[in-house]
């Protein structure tokens, strides 16, 4: 991991397998992946700080990984979202009566038996819990490339993107 200093803070990192060389190309390839405007702000405002960790993952990698399990946080709060505006519960009381939030597991099962998530995109969702875990592991966040970020942020967007427009 770099260690940042007065010197390198606004230099590249050169962790990370895949680099790109140019700040242009990295930043462009975060900024032309678009989330469609049905998408409510709360979530948006997510899917923002995960963009935004990821760009500045070219000055200090680790920023990458944030913003890549930031994707997946993203994904957990649009299906909890999509099942408030659906009128699916999102919150059971437990024996004091304290209301907890229902697990995204739940929240998918919901969404799909209301047919609001194709089978297709039930796979892709479901997928991101063990991506997130994935990602969380020290050993794997030193791996991450532009690719994955890429890959991360595209899939949460079409995945949101299709879900609101349902």
């Amino acid at each position: 991991m770099k260690a940042i200093n007065h010197d390198n803070w606004l230099l590249g990192d050169p962790a990370g397998k895949g680099r790109v060389a140019d700040v242009g190309l990295w930043r462009e390839a975060f900024l032309s992946i678009r989330l469609a405007p049905a998408v409510p702000r709360e979530v948006a405002r997510m899917f923002e700080a995960a963009r935004g960790g990821m760009l500045y993952g070219f000055f200090f990698q680790p920023l990458l990984a944030m913003g890549v399990e930031q994707c997946y946080r993203v994904l957990e709060q649009g299906a909890r979202a999509r099942c408030a505006q659906a009128g699916l519960p999102v919150y059971c009381g437990d024996s004091q009566g304290k209301p907890h939030a229902l697990s995204f597991a739940h929240n998918l099962r919901a969404l799909a038996k209301q047919s609001l998530v194709s089978e297709a995109d039930l796979a892709l969702w479901r997928q991101a819990h063990e991506l997130r875990e994935w990602v969380a592991a020290p050993e794997h966040q030193a791996t991450l490339t532009l690719d994955h970020g890429v890959t991360a942020l595209t899939r949460a967007a079409e995945l949101l993107g299709r879900l609101f427009q349902a």
